[in-house]
């Protein structure tokens, strides 16, 4: 008995992780969009660095609330959860937008995961 509770308990966790991974990989693709049209127009860093924060908003707060549900199954306070989802979510932003310059300058372009 006490296997299969811990299975099934097993199973949920894998779930919500890999459900918060599919929301990460979502975000990541719409910013790789995102940068790539940006590239194409030859934006300013400065201009791509204020618009890429409002960019694919769904897709960040399908993340967010996909990773504080990770989180908060896992054990973490409220505050704990919304805390590393932002930060996480940050992150992935913070990746495109300190990259932005790198793939001007050699003209490249990122790609989706």
């Amino acid at each position: 008995m006490f296997l299969l509770s811990s299975l099934a308990l097993f199973s949920a966790a894998t779930a919500g992780i890999a459900d918060a991974e599919a929301n990460r990989v979502n975000y990541s693709n719409c910013l790789t969009d995102f940068t790539v049209t940006h590239l194409d127009q030859k934006t300013e860093r400065k201009v791509f660095k204020k618009a890429a924060a409002e960019a694919c908003l769904d897709e960040r707060n399908a993340m967010l609330t996909a990773m504080k549900k990770d989180e908060l199954e896992f054990g973490s306070t409220e505050q704990e959860a919304v805390d590393y989802a932002t930060e996480e979510a940050d992150g992935v932003l913070f990746a495109f937008v300190g990259g932005y310059s790198g793939y001007m300058s050699s003209n490249t372009r990122p790609v989706k995961e």
